[in-house]
């Protein structure tokens, strides 16, 4: 009785230097969270941020830093714009519309949508699985709706808008990221289900999860009066500004928070499960982390080599990232109310929080938002003072190239126009780098200090070249 008593109070009191233990490394790494972050968004001036991790139990961590728009302090409540995150809740909505037997992933989507045609034969064989997984053949290049001057008005518009419209390439060859796909699929998810896009996803997700803050909205002007303005960075210095009007139903278009958001990533964590409801099969949340052979992104995921989940949200005002650490039981987002540009890399933050859980060393990057716009600044005022000293030296060119043979001096008024070449060109470079396509407003906001550069170095030698040109005609 006696050893049996103190092989019982042995194991009690392992078990409880196991736990304190398993605690005290669990505080530390959060606490390494907080001072982590904390000192990311000083180099990177971020405005403000909220964050929440949780495991298929809870809400684990919790924390907001920095003010909204508004001035106000950031909390778990506070609303943030979640951009293409809300992909993933498109997908699960037409997954659960799967389940129910109404949808066939791999039906072309005119069987449910009749109206849906396109300039291109083959657009009629596209899928329901290839719209989800982006490899439709629709892309930027050939229906460019980020440089659009008129957005659609609806869903309903945006097949309407198709028909003129040829694939690039052919349905499930190839991976174009591209937003109309998520708008064709809220229209898909409304005609099916006989409901409104937006009163779907309240009844069959937000309400079950209890996402008592988030709602889905059209565009990017709607959602605007019940959020506080984000902010673009200008040579690193973060400016509010309202975000460009932007139809985004069904690809970006819900605003949300990390407390919701906690809720919304246990429901994956537990295979399609939240509390006492099951939202979709665990077969249905494998086949939303399942990417085609030829990708990496399943339906409204990207899935790493080792099976982990992820996708960012990226507006000019906002951002987002969430990630699923699927071996740790993990689950992570990120809010920023600040948006894309050029010198800003919201990922470190991810990484960072997810190398701490994984019980790696986080990383802060060598060169930081703050030291690209230090270079930038410098740029241009290295261009001003060179602008200046040609000025000075003009007379001494003039008398050195006045004899010279024409080809020469041709030779270097051109070089002196490439600043303005490669400004006019920079849409069309863009769209050949990321095969997205961008309007001028939305390149500006997206990197203003490197247009802003670019902008002064072209006319800056344009002013050199005419004032040469005139003078030489002059001698001549």
């Amino acid at each position: 009785m006696i050893q049996r008593l103190k092989l019982t109070l042995f194991t009690c009191f392992t078990i409880a230097s196991v736990s304190i233990q398993a605690n005290a490394q669990a505080d530390a790494q959060l606490k390494l969270i907080d001072q982590f972050i904390q000192k990311n968004m000083a180099n990177n001036h971020i405005p403000g941020l909220s964050i929440a991790i949780a495991n298929k139990n809870q809400l684990i961590f919790s924390k907001s830093y920095g003010k909204d728009g508004n001035g106000k302090n950031i909390i778990s409540s506070t609303p943030f714009a979640i951009a293409s995150l809300s992909k993933a809740f498109t997908s699960m909505a037409v997954m659960q519309l799967v389940e129910a037997g109404k949808i066939n992933l791999d039906s072309p989507v005119k069987t449910y949508i009749p109206s849906f045609s396109m300039a291109d034969p083959l657009a009629d064989k596209i899928t329901v699985r290839q719209f989800l997984n982006q490899t439709s053949g629709l892309s930027d290049v050939v229906y460019p709706e980020l440089s659009f001057k008129q957005q659609p008005a609806s869903t309903a518009n945006t097949i309407d808008n198709l028909k003129d419209v040829k694939l690039d390439t052919k349905p499930g060859e190839k991976f174009h990221y591209h937003n109309p796909n998520y708008h064709i699929l809220a229209r898909l998810v409304e005609v099916v289900s006989h409901e409104k896009f937006i009163d779907y996803l309240q009844k069959h997700i937000f309400a079950p999860l209890q996402m008592t803050h988030t709602a889905s909205y059209h565009t990017t002007l709607e959602f605007q009066k019940h959020l506080a303005q984000g902010n673009i960075f200008v040579f690193g210095q973060p400016v509010k500004i309202n975000e460009p009007n932007w139809f985004i139903e069904g690809s970006a278009g819900i605003v949300s928070t990390t407390s919701d958001l906690a809720r919304w990533l246990r429901l994956y964590l537990n295979k399609g499960a939240y509390q006492e409801q099951r939202l979709l099969s665990e077969k249905g949340i494998e086949t939303m982390f399942t990417p085609p052979a030829n990708s990496s992104y399943g339906l409204g995921w990207f899935v790493d080599a080792q099976k982990n989940v992820s996708h960012s949200g990226v507006l000019w005002t906002y951002q987002a990232e969430q990630m699923i650490l699927t071996k740790e039981g993990y689950a992570i987002v990120i809010l920023f109310n600040s948006g894309i540009n050029a010198f800003q890399d919201y990922h470190t933050f991810m990484q960072g929080v997810s190398n701490i859980l994984t019980n790696q060393e986080p990383e802060l990057p060598l060169m930081n938002d703050s030291i690209y716009e230090l270079i930038m600044a410098t740029f241009i005022l290295l261009i001003l003072l060179l602008t200046f000293m040609r000025f000075r030296n003009m007379r001494t060119w003039i008398a050195k190239h006045r004899l010279k043979p024409s080809w020469i001096v041709n030779s270097k008024i051109i070089i002196r126009l490439l600043p303005l070449v490669f400004l006019l060109l920079t849409p069309t470079l863009l769209t050949l780098l990321s095969h997205r396509v961008l309007s001028w407003e939305r390149i500006f906001l997206m990197a203003p200090s490197v247009i802003i550069w670019l902008g002064i170095a072209a006319l800056c030698n344009l002013l050199i070249v005419i004032v040469r040109v005139v003078n030489l005609r002059k001698r001549w």
